[in-house]
């Protein structure tokens, strides 16, 4: 029986080991989502809000009564762009790097600002895929934080400052989607409209999937869609949500 005792300290020492490896890999988990996830969908809610009250809320009515100046239509462009910033983020760094799931419907949000053809012709808020990149990384910056250097949105005032100088003072896709913000009260009435509803359409759908595996939703109710055409679809559209999200195997009682 000399031999019970190594063993049950070796036995001890090492579910101590892989006890501890997997409180590691649960604190960098927890690291990797207050970094990158987070945000991320700060920006997905952010952006999807906003356009969802401005298609279908008359939101357009309610900003320029409290914007008189038209800084609303920035404030909506660095949404945008602060989207663009965030998924370039999380497509690179935390738990979704390689999620076929996170990948299919991050480029269908992409594809709905990039679509261009005679139904939805190009014009405001068409952002082809290099300029999205281009956006993104202008608007993100690399801070001193708690665990290093950290990543971060430039503030909305430091966005809008930029707007006034190149290269965003020459990008005809900057300029013709705040004029098309700031010429009208109903967006509908704007040409590439449908680019909107189409983001946000899969905006909500990729919230749906996140919050799911993440456990925690930062909308209290059920989010809305805006209604789409589908003679502006972009070209590769997602399947049925319910198809593609993974089933989580039943615990057996």
């Amino acid at each position: 029986m000399q031999w019970v005792f190594p063993l049950a300290t070796a036995i001890w020492a090492i579910w101590t080991w892989a006890h501890e490896q997997e409180r590691e890999r649960q604190r960098e988990r927890e690291r990797m989502t207050a970094l990158y996830v987070n945000p991320f969908l700060s920006a997905c809610e952010d952006l999807q809000s906003r356009i969802f009250k401005v298609l279908e809320l008359g939101g357009l009515r309610s900003l320029k009564e409290r914007y008189p100046d038209g800084a609303y239509a920035e404030e909506t462009l660095y949404l945008i762009v602060r989207f663009f910033g965030w998924l370039a983020a999380v497509s690179r760094h935390g738990p979704y790097t390689q999620d076929p799931v996170m990948i299919r419907m991050a480029a269908s949000v992409r594809r709905a600002f990039a679509t261009a053809n005679p139904d939805c012709p190009v014009g405001p808020f068409n952002f082809f895929l290099p300029e999205q990149k281009a956006l993104g990384k202008m608007v993100m910056q690399s801070m001193k934080g708690e665990h290093g250097r950290e990543l971060d949105t430039i503030s909305y005032y430091r966005f809008k400052s930029s707007l006034q100088s190149p290269p965003l003072s020459e990008s005809e896709s900057i300029k013709q989607s705040l004029d098309a913000l700031r010429s009208t009260n109903d967006v509908h009435d704007v040409a590439g409209w449908e680019r909107l509803a189409w983001a946000q359409n899969y905006l909500v759908d990729l919230l749906g999937y996140l919050e799911g595996r993440e456990g925690y939703s930062l909308f209290p109710g059920e989010r809305q869609k805006c209604v789409c055409l589908k003679a502006c679809s972009p070209p590769v559209a997602l399947k049925p949500l319910q198809e593609r999200v993974p089933r989580r195997p039943r615990r057996r009682s």
